[in-house]
């Protein structure tokens, strides 16, 4: 079954980028010119994905305003000559079909997922973390995904290895087969607490394709101590009955809810523009050799 949707989880309250997410939400953080959000709608279009939904809190109107097409306003610009601004308007507006959903409590990623049941109409769709802004010149991640997914018909976590020290912060695969980058797995533990549950340094990063019954395991799914149901837990569920897959995609990661995670993942896409890259790196020589006299 191909995969033609794709659900981005940005209900989060950005606590960590305050003052500034006090008015604006985190998801509305400018790299140059386009909001972090755009990056990630841009990423799954670039997979052939054509219905977006984006689990949002109420207040975030300005998502909602961000993503609804504006016809006048681009014809005002056409009329002023400032063509290439309602190009990129245009371009806003073809991306994709956007429609959003609302989680007006934080109950977790598994009850989130759960919002856009009837939205996913027995299809599998891929699931994206509304803070991890993901960039690779080449084939988009959810495209890798996508793949991978239409390979094997399971629910495919996408991963990277990372350092020993920082599994905790993720979460943890256990592998019982491998193929190149796609493995099978049997188990997944979220923030493993110790050595007896970190299974590989296989770990998840944000980026999901799931099949159409994680709706039915989320329902089974037991909820934490806070009350929150984690996609990870529903995970788990599928990979002990029949076994899901992991897939180490291609790209580089940028944590967007984290101060420092955004000045690198800016730096990256700034560096990359056609538009001033070049310039733009001869400004950070420049500086960075001042900052060494």
């Amino acid at each position: 079954m191909k995969v033609k949707k794709a659900l981005i989880l940005a209900a989060g309250k950005g606590t960590r980028f305050l003052p500034y997410t006090k008015a604006y939400p985190k998801e509305m953080l400018a790299v140059v010119d386009k909001p972090a959000l755009q990056l990630i709608v841009e990423e799954v279009a670039g997979a052939g994905i054509t219905d977006v939904m984006v689990v949002i809190s109420p207040e975030k109107k300005d998502v909602v305003r961000h993503f609804t097409p504006d016809p006048a306003y681009e014809q005002q610009l056409r009329q002023s000559g400032k063509t290439v601004e309602a190009d990129s308007l245009r371009e806003l507006a073809n991306l994709a079909n956007v429609s959003f959903v609302y989680q007006p409590t934080v109950t977790g990623t598994g009850k989130a997922v759960e919002l856009a049941k009837e939205w996913a109409n027995g299809q599998p769709f891929a699931v994206l973390n509304g803070d991890d802004v993901i960039y690779n010149p080449g084939k988009t991640v959810t495209a890798q995904l996508v793949e991978a997914y239409e390979q094997c018909q399971k629910s495919v976590i996408g991963v990277q290895l990372v350092e020993k020290s920082v599994i905790g912060k993720y979460a943890s695969c256990q592998v019982v087969e491998s193929n190149g980058r796609l493995h099978k797995i049997c188990n997944i533990v979220e923030k493993p607490q110790d050595d007896s549950q970190i299974f590989s340094l296989l770990a998840p990063l944000g980026r999901y394709v799931v099949s159409p019954d994680i709706f039915d395991v989320i329902a089974i799914t037991p909820a934490t101590r806070g009350g929150e149901v984690y996609l990870t837990d529903s995970f788990q569920i599928q990979a002990k009955n029949g076994g899901i897959y992991a897939y180490e995609f291609q790209g580089k990661r940028h944590d967007f809810g984290d101060k420092f995670g955004y000045v690198k993942g800016f730096t990256e896409f700034a560096l990359q523009d056609p538009r001033f890259g070049e310039q733009y790196l001869q400004f950070l020589q420049q500086l960075v050799a001042s900052h060494k006299k």
